[in-house]
């Protein structure tokens, strides 16, 4: 995939009662999310469960011995594959990243999780499309180059345009 056809960046979710802050953004096929967590915190305290539409995260807290510190417990906006979805911790950074991946490959998610008020407005949902679009089309012919590819009028979704996604093996 071409650099420029990548995310250039992450759309920020703040911390409610309800969940932690995050940073999220996504590719054809996976959704990054990345959770802020204490500094310090180890792995095996860490406890991870990723369903077709549900994430729970939690992790034990460093500052306070004993108690745990619910990061995430919420229903994703659109299905993912559990069984090849996973995370990473970076406990000097204070980090977990969790790697989503999604059922529908090329589908465009306006958010992540449902309820949480990180989804993106109409203009960044276009150009979100645009984007996945241009990926997609970068995937399926590798030898070509998108990046400087314009889409005039209204952005189809990539998971469904001409047929769907057909990546080139």
């Amino acid at each position: 995939m071409s650099d420029a056809l990548a995310p250039d960046g992450h759309f920020e979710v703040p911390a409610t009662e309800s969940h932690g802050a995050y940073a999220w953004n996504q590719t054809v096929d996976e959704v990054n999310v990345y959770v802020r967590c204490e500094v310090g915190t180890v792995a095996k305290k860490v406890r991870c469960v990723i369903r077709p539409s549900h994430v729970r995260l939690v992790a034990a807290s460093v500052a306070r011995e004993g108690e745990e510190v619910t990061l995430l417990d919420s229903d994703t906006v659109e299905s993912l594959k559990p069984d090849e979805s996973f995370w990473t911790l970076d406990s000097a950074a204070g980090s977990v990243h969790l790697m989503l991946q999604k059922a529908q490959e090329g589908k465009s998610w306006p958010g992540v999780f449902h309820g949480h008020g990180g989804d993106l407005d109409g203009a960044a949902r276009e150009s979100e499309q645009k984007r996945l679009l241009l990926e997609r089309f970068q995937l399926e012919h590798p030898g070509f180059d998108f990046s400087g590819a314009e889409i005039n009028g209204a952005v189809p979704d990539a998971s469904t345009f001409m047929g769907g996604f057909n990546r080139q093996q």
